[in-house]
């Protein structure tokens, strides 16, 4: 479980299947809906200042035997009884599910409790998942269902399209390209909003020591400040010292929460303000270039680069973490060495930073912070900056934005000198550019990247997504090491101001323009 405020992570994974023997037939289960509706409960009793209320994301295996009730529990059909609307849901998967997929295979479903070293392996090691699902798939003695995949697959695009709110977590990138040596500290779920990626266990009790509520603190860097990389250094050095001083004074309600947090002090930096970056860049989402690209790949580098260091600085000088040790920075290992190779196919590998020199002093000292970036969705944050939505394009280039404090019209930075560059979100064909930007910055990324796919149907014959699209897009995410996939936005032109970009042009004090 990932806790703290409302941005609360559920590991529902291993929870047995309905009918499941307990205590050796002593009693049976009743599945996994019931504790949904207890952890929707417990969830929505709480608020922040009575503005917000509590929400959640429960994540659960695409191999599950209840999988197919499972998926469904968000929709608008079906009864109260049978249906958990509330929450939101997060459905893991590695790469044997693709295979199977692609394959035109089937997919096999399993009880975890009658599998319980598949349930574990398919978070470490995918071949020995691979090996562990063929020999229970043959043997006669498991309770098993087998499901074409594309119908698994068809029902999980469906509800995500129809919901917005059903996401997705490929489990083995989140271990691979983590930087958690994956054996020692399996990651085995995310965050609410998708971008965190740290180590949990178990509580046998509220005050279990041996159990890990991960929490991680975050704050993002306003690339749209940015001229060189080199700019970087700086703003990199501050946002790592000072979260990390702030990891002492918090709160921790939980041991398992408190000892986590000392134990690997991890924080994630993430970015605002890209698309006005994009903007003054002359780059845009839909038709990047290589040359784009590379240009992206250079600063992302920097900015990840940076924040490393301040890190194993602050080692040197204060000391590592009490688990430096299960990090792959302890190694020398960076994400410049983990990351899915594929993206070569986007950019080319060239570097500007002194990785050597960095490896080497994280040998020696190791690191102060076991997690250093994360690329939250920044909503809050970018509103109290005027900034664009952490890496998203805007969906106008004048929004409004409800809040505490009322109603908000929030104007794209610069609109008077860039509103023919701003590449917005409903003029774009398809998500692919947005995807392959996301594919760079995750190459320099040690947790996730809270991922939108968004899609005008206008642009699609009789205004239909085609469910060919969709998976073909599902599939170019993961191809290129995607972790995490968070909302599907589907134009309906709430919450924005269509204006003629010329209306910005001749009244300087006009109300849409001034804040």
């Amino acid at each position: 479980m990932l806790f703290r405020s409302a941005g609360i992570g559920i590991g529902a994974g291993s929870i047995r299947a309905v009918g499941s023997q307990v205590r050796k037939g002593d009693a049976t289960s009743e599945g996994n809906i019931p504790y949904y509706k207890l952890f929707q409960s417990a969830t929505k009793s709480c608020s922040q200042g009575g503005v917000r209320g509590g929400s959640a994301t429960i994540h659960t295996v695409f191999w599950h035997a209840e999988i197919e009730d499972l998926l469904v529990l968000k929709n608008n059909k079906g009864t109260d009884e049978t249906r958990v609307r509330n929450m939101d849901y997060s459905i893991q998967f590695n790469k044997v599910m693709y295979e199977r997929l692609l394959s035109n295979g089937n997919i096999t479903l399993f009880c975890p409790h009658d599998v319980p070293d598949l349930y574990e392996s398919f978070f470490i090691d995918v071949d020995k998942f691979r090996e562990l699902y063929t020999k229970y798939e043959n043997d006669v003695n498991i309770k098993k269902k087998s499901v074409p995949a594309i119908d698994l697959f068809s029902i999980f695009i469906q509800e995500r399209k129809d919901t917005g709110r059903i996401y997705l977590q490929n489990v083995d990138h989140a271990n691979d390209h983590g930087s958690f040596i994956k054996d020692i500290a399996p990651i085995r779920q995310s965050n609410l909003c998708q971008e965190v990626d740290l180590p949990t266990k178990p509580l046998n009790s509220l005050f279990d020591p041996s159990g890990e509520i991960s929490l991680c603190t975050l704050s993002a860097i306003n690339w749209g400040k940015i001229k060189h990389p080199k700019d970087f250094e700086r703003l990199c050095n501050l946002s790592v010292r000072a979260l990390d001083e702030l990891l002492d004074y918090q709160n921790y309600p939980i041991v398992a929460a408190q000892l986590s947090t000392y134990n690997r002090r991890p924080l994630g930096i993430g970015i605002i303000n890209l698309a006005y970056w994009l903007a003054k860049n002359d780059l845009t989402y839909q038709n990047i270039t290589k040359e784009g690209l590379q240009k992206i790949h250079e600063y992302a580098e920097a900015w990840s680069y940076y924040l490393i260091k301040a890190s194993v600085d602050l080692a040197s000088e204060k000391e590592a973490c009490n688990l430096s040790n299960q990090t792959k920075y302890s190694m020398g290992t960076m994400a410049i060495d983990t990351y899915k190779k594929e993206v070569d196919e986007l950019v080319d590998p060239i570097y500007y930073m002194d990785w050597d020199n960095l490896k080497s002093i994280a040998k020696q000292f190791g690191i102060r912070n076991s997690t250093l970036m994360a690329l939250m969705p920044a909503e809050t944050s970018a509103q109290v900056s005027n900034s664009t939505n952490g890496i998203e394009p805007p969906r106008a280039l004048v929004s409004i934005k409800t809040s505490k404090d009322g109603v908000l019209k929030q104007v794209v930075p610069g609109v008077r000198r860039l509103k023919n560059k701003y590449d917005l979100l409903w003029d774009q064909k398809s998500p692919e550019g947005y995807l392959k930007i996301c594919a760079v910055l995750q190459k320099f990324i040690d947790q996730g990247i809270s991922v939108n796919t968004s899609y005008n149907p206008k642009f699609y014959e009789n205004e239909e997504l085609p469910l060919s699209e969709l998976i073909k897009h599902i599939i170019m995410f993961y191809k290129y090491g995607g972790k995490q996939l968070y909302y599907f936005n589907t134009n309906d032109s709430a919450g924005e101001i269509q204006l003629d970009k010329d209306e910005l042009e001749d009244d300087e004090n006009c109300d849409s323009c001034t804040i």
